[in-house]
């Protein structure tokens, strides 16, 4: 069983007082609930939405998504709007509309005759991986066209929205969108009346380098946006979908009386799960922890390269990511020694004290992910120390450059 997955910006013994966790009151206005550590955890967000809903889990916030999305066109009269799409070899969350939302093949594959075929895929954004020889411009103009196709072959007035992970994590390990792919999709969705969900679940809250990772990727904002792991920082489970203005308006307009949006979730905005959240934000804007992502991202990359084997390259290994959100891609060495490289890296790592997270079966790489507050002498152990030279490095030197030059 896994625990939970890349959700430490701070670390568990990082000292949040009880006294910072702000939960003194609660308020009950008609059918809304809600407590000041929901609202103020709302005002302290570094955001332009307008409105916030809360759930427990990625999974949850997904679902809430989709929701939104075909409740925005029903509230329009579009009622033939029940198309979403998503990516190949993504991933968006293990219940039943975000497992079908996504593709991630091996958690698929049991439960693929009970996916609903409202879910389509279209071709993953993953240039280095599949370029063929095309410039960038050229690798986004095949993307695009792929999903224009595929709008066109449904029939624009029934697709409700398309959903994205700005940087894949799980699946694909750290592959973030070319430079102007995502403002091009947001583009086509709204020239056909699609909305355009941003999933940062895993890659946002500053994890990639910049608060929200689309901000860092051609800063298109999304209709709704899915957030979680750095939201609370795992001390409570907590996530959320953040509405755009445009989307806000729509239900403030018609979500009355029996046209209400009903969306409950057991623990939905949990007051003690919304205290902690406050203060992990809190702390993040007081210890200016995303310009330590940033720089600690660079210091981990750099150190990476040159720290790597040159086998490691000579058998197209590669580096990638962004912020404190990295991937070690191992590409052909595992068919020239025999097997996949990325679960032997993680249990020899984990051995000696390195967490680090295998990705799925389309590639073979493992995510690393270190918490915000790491700093340059810590990047410094985790690469250089005994914990990497003998876990990771012994692992890569020993059972890589070894066994390709056996």
């Amino acid at each position: 069983m896994e625990s939970a997955i890349l959700h430490r910006s701070l670390t568990k013994n990082y000292p949040i007082a009880v006294g910072e966790m702000e939960f003194t009151s609660s308020t009950i206005k008609g059918s809304a609930y809600w407590t000041e550590a929901a609202v103020r955890l709302f005002l302290a967000l570094d955001i332009a939405t307008k409105r916030i809903m809360y759930t427990s889990s990625g999974s949850e916030a997904v679902e809430a998504a989709l929701k939104i999305a075909r409740q925005y066109h029903v509230f329009h009269g579009d009622l033939r709007r029940i198309n979403i799409i998503g990516r190949l070899h993504s991933y968006h969350g293990n219940t039943m509309g975000a497992m079908a939302a996504g593709n991630n093949p091996p958690r698929r594959e049991a439960f693929e005759p009970m996916l609903s075929p409202a879910f389509q895929h279209v071709s993953r954004c993953f240039y280095d991986r599949d370029h063929d020889g095309m410039t960038e411009r050229e690798y986004e103009n095949h993307l695009i066209d792929e999903l224009e196709a595929k709008i066109n072959s449904l029939g624009a007035e029934t697709v409700a929205a398309v959903i994205v992970e700005p940087v894949v994590g799980a699946t694909l390990g750290a592959v973030a969108a070319t430079p102007t792919y995502l403002p091009r999709l947001k583009a086509l969705c709204e020239k056909n009346g699609i909305l355009a969900i941003w999933d940062e679940v895993m890659c946002g809250m500053g994890r990639s380098g910049s608060y929200h990772a689309w901000q860092s990727l051609g800063g298109a904002a999304p209709d709704l946006q899915t957030i979680g792991k750095g939201l609370g920082a795992g001390y409570q489970p907590l996530s959320a979908i953040l509405l755009s203005e445009k989307v806000a308006t729509e239900f403030e307009l018609h979500a009355t009386g029996a046209k209400k949006f009903i969306n409950g979730q057991t623990f939905q905005g949990h007051p003690v799960a919304c205290a902690g959240a406050l203060a992990v934000q809190k702390i993040i804007k007081r210890d200016r922890l995303i310009a330590n992502v940033l720089a600690r991202g660079e210091q981990l990359n750099s150190s990476l390269t040159t720290g790597l084997p040159s086998g490691f390259f000579e058998y197209s290994g590669s580096l990638r990511g962004m912020g404190l959100f990295r991937a070690v891609d191992f590409g052909n060495l595992g068919a020239a020694t025999g097997g996949s490289l990325a679960q032997e890296v993680v249990d020899e790592s984990f051995k000696q004290g390195a967490a680090v997270y295998t990705c799925s079966s389309a590639v073979d790489a493992v995510l690393i992910a270190p918490p915000f507050i790491i700093t340059e002498q810590e990047v410094d152990v985790l690469i250089c120390s005994e914990v990497m030279r003998s876990g990771a490095g012994h692992a890569f030197s020993e059972m890589i450059v070894g066994k390709c030059t056996e």
